[in-house]
């Protein structure tokens, strides 16, 4: 696992008001803290932590901070960004020691297209989009890559049938990754004439009910005239 360099400066300040000029400055607030490690607060500039996420390959990237002369290796834990502007407001390190596991999250990609999709037309649904492992520093890969070019309708993967080399997988084995499903299509059957025959049926009735009407009026006018 590739480690990715980003420069910060720490910060004496504290409270709302300091970071608020960190801001305006063009710098990002943050913190670092660990197990082995007294929090303290840094700033990285907004350029640097751009570059630094372009040069990520996800959440289990390692950044080596360099802080005063002094590289800290750490992973970035939380990112705050303003509601409104989806500015970034501040940023969790977390320092780790090379030499103990730690828990992170790996992206998944998927390689190939499903023989499922490409020949029957069927629906590849992702359920998982990282996968959390546990390993050290540096086990940590890069991505899990997953050829699902194989995979028919009804096919599936799940997190028992994936093995991470000199890594701890910590999601659920009976999780689905993927499935390849089957095309849904919505048939509507209507039935030729069963209005027309609905209407005669009605259209009968009042018939019915126009003669026996009509010879019950016939009736009441002979027993008039007699």
């Amino acid at each position: 696992m590739k480690t990715v360099p980003m420069v910060a400066n720490r910060r004496e300040g504290v409270g709302k008001g300091f970071a608020r000029r960190e801001r305006m400055a063009g710098n990002i607030p943050a913190v670092v803290y660990g197990p082995e490690t007294e929090p303290f607060s840094i700033a990285v500039t907004e350029k640097e932590f751009r570059a630094a996420m372009k040069a990520s390959t996800g959440s289990g990237t390692i950044f080596s901070l360099s802080i005063d002369g002094t590289d800290t290796n750490v992973v970035l834990r939380d990112i705050q960004r303003d509601p409104v502007t989806t500015r970034v407001t501040h940023l969790d390190f977390h320092a780790i020691s090379m030499n103990k596991p730690i828990r992170v999250s790996i992206p998944i990609s998927f390689e190939g297209t499903p023989v499922g999709v490409k020949v029957d037309g069927g629906i590849m649904q992702i359920t998982m989009r990282d996968m959390e492992i546990s390993c050290l520093p540096a086990n940590i890969p890069e991505t899990l890559a997953l050829n699902v070019e194989e995979l028919a309708i009804g096919d599936s993967i799940h997190v028992r049938d994936v093995d991470i080399p000199d890594a701890e997988i910590l999601a659920p084995e009976q999780r689905t990754i993927v499935v390849i499903a089957a095309p849904t299509v919505i048939k509507e059957t209507v039935e030729e004439g069963e209005g027309e025959e609905g209407e005669e049926g009605v259209e009968g009735e009042e018939g019915a009910e126009g003669e026996e009407g009509a010879e019950a009026a016939e009736g009441g006018e002979e027993k008039k005239e007699g």
